[in-house]
């Protein structure tokens, strides 16, 4: 019985080696921070503030790839981050300066609801070129059921890398939440709302839809923001 006692344990040893491992070695990959927060209405300008100062404090970090500070077109008062880092090592490095701390007790009082940090890797992720003029940026969540996992993973890949041959597009990644493959993020920059809808307006976007409703598990949740400046 004894023996049997110390096999176990020595297997669930091993469990916990590679767990440790292999959290280390997705610590040492490129990593995509999707955050969304929203704030009382009052609080909008200063909050803007806020997550432009923050913006430009990460940029300078070491490790900072890409980050972009948004603001929604339709409600002025919801706000996202997209950042993009050379690993998750990186990323939580900054995220324990002064710089990041602060801004995040600053944020804490205006907020109307939580600070909705989402860590993806990249599934399908293209050159991004500068827009022009005042871009326009696209987020969509996706939730495709568990069962459906694979042909979502495939639909939602093939539409985003179809899309990059658009007129109008600066960028069209497809990025997978780490801790649930089946949610993805959708990330769109184009020159103009006219381009976007000109696109969504193609058969293939809205084929697209037609072929991954029966896959959702919630709402195709798009939401079209402005870059803070």
């Amino acid at each position: 019985m004894h023996r049997y006692a110390m096999a176990a344990v020595v297997i669930m040893a091993g469990f916990l080696f590679l767990g440790q491992t292999a959290f280390a070695q997705d610590a040492a990959q490129p990593v995509y921070i999707v955050t969304y927060t929203e704030v009382a209405p009052s609080a909008a300008s200063e909050a803007g503030k806020l997550i432009l100062a923050y913006a430009g404090e990460a940029r300078k970090a070491s490790g900072a790839v890409q980050i972009d500070a948004l603001q929604r077109i339709s409600d002025s008062n919801h706000f996202a981050l997209i950042e993009q880092w050379q690993s998750l090592n990186a990323k939580q490095a900054f995220a324990a300066t002064d710089a990041a701390t602060k801004f995040r007790a600053s944020l804490a009082p205006l907020q109307s609801a939580a600070y909705d940090e989402r860590i993806h890797s990249a599934l399908s992720v293209g050159p991004s070129t500068p827009a022009s003029g005042d871009p326009v940026v696209i987020l969509t969540h996706v939730d495709v059921i568990p069962t459906q996992v694979e042909p979502g993973t495939a639909k939602v890949k093939g539409f985003v890398e179809e899309g990059r041959t658009a007129k109008g597009n600066r960028r069209f990644d497809d990025l997978v939440q780490i801790s649930r493959k089946n949610h993805f993020t959708v990330v769109e920059s184009w020159d103009s709302l006219a381009d976007k809808h000109a696109w969504i307006s193609t058969k293939t976007a809205a084929a697209f839809r037609q072929d991954l409703q029966p896959m959702s598990g919630a709402l195709y949740d798009e939401r079209a923001f402005k870059l803070l400046r």
